[in-house]
């Protein structure tokens, strides 16, 4: 998978589990402050991530990415360290 194809997963996935529009979710859109996540949203964006990118976001490390371009990196980090 692509790197854009990662962050345009994750700003989708981002945007639709508050029903944003995809269009204002960017890298620096933070979960808390700009979305109003609250702890479940965090969990459930982070198993539909887990699901769609085929990869695993220990929930103690899920709550340490506070932004979209956060998880955006962790998800290509992983994504490399399995090439």
């Amino acid at each position: 998978m692509g790197s854009s194809d990662v962050a345009d997963t994750v700003i989708r996935l981002s945007a639709e589990q508050v029903d944003a529009d995809v269009t204002s979710v960017t890298p620096a859109t933070h979960y808390v402050n700009d979305l109003s996540y609250d702890s479940l949203d965090v969990v459930d964006l982070s198993m539909k991530v887990e699901d769609e990118l085929h990869v695993t976001i220990p929930d103690e490390r899920m709550q340490e990415l506070k932004t979209v371009g956060d998880v955006i990196s962790f998800v290509r980090d992983e994504l490399t360290q399995k090439e």
